[in-house]
């Protein structure tokens, strides 16, 4: 295991009592010859909440050697760092997982989590930003997640986000479709703020605000 995991894992060991961590124990065969089974005490950050998780706790049930047992481990890309310790002659083993945090959906194929790395989307049902489009830069949806986090609007829910080289970014809420263009900008954060806060300010909803154009803004209550 690598310094930095092991200066996470002394460090989350000092944190202990910050955290709430959900534990389990998993039956694992590592001997085929003496069919001795190793109780393995898994310890992950978060709860139990992607499909792969499970696939995961239910394959490590089915493994026989700690060789398996680590290639299982470096297959799971929804993890960000683990510790793996078994000791000697006590048939036990202990498991710290960190776990990567999805924060939205890109092109139904990956999660991305708060550092921008993708790892597999394996259709689990969470209730997640959707990222649709050709994005080159991952800041660019972030900034504007983001964006909505921070200024939290009024009955405002931020549903999914598209991207084309045509349009540009379209953001899709519970009650507008917002249209930015290409380019996201502070300039363009700052117009879109001031104009919902003038809306709702004067019980206004339109079901479609254009930020695209130079000189202002286009509202649209067409339904």
């Amino acid at each position: 295991m690598d310094w930095n995991t092991r200066k996470w894992f002394k460090k989350l060991l000092m944190q202990n009592f910050k955290k709430t961590f959900y534990a389990f124990s998993v039956l694992c065969f590592i001997s085929p010859v003496s069919s001795k089974g190793l109780n393995i005490n898994v310890t992950l950050d978060s709860e139990i909440y992607l499909e792969s998780q499970k696939i995961f706790i239910e394959k490590l049930g089915e493994l026989k050697t700690k060789s398996d047992i680590k290639d299982l481990l470096e297959e799971q890309d929804w993890i960000d760092e683990y510790f793996l310790k078994f000791k000697p002659f006590s048939g036990s083993a202990k498991l710290n997982i960190k776990t990567r945090t999805p924060i939205f959906i890109l092109n139904d194929e990956f999660f991305v989590d708060t550092n921008l790395k993708k790892f597999k989307y394996d259709k689990s049902l969470l209730n997640l930003i959707l990222v649709n489009g050709p994005i080159e830069d991952l800041r660019e949806p972030l900034n504007i997640i983001n964006f909505f986090k921070v200024n939290d609007f009024d009955n405002i829910n931020l549903k999914k986000l598209t991207f084309s080289y045509i349009s540009g970014w379209q953001i899709q809420t519970n009650t507008h479709i917002i249209m930015i263009g290409n380019k996201v900008s502070n300039n363009k954060f700052n117009t879109l703020k001031d104009t919902l806060n003038y809306l709702y300010e004067n019980r206004k909803i339109p079901s479609m605000i254009d930020l695209r154009y130079k000189d202002g803004v286009a509202l649209d209550y067409g339904k």
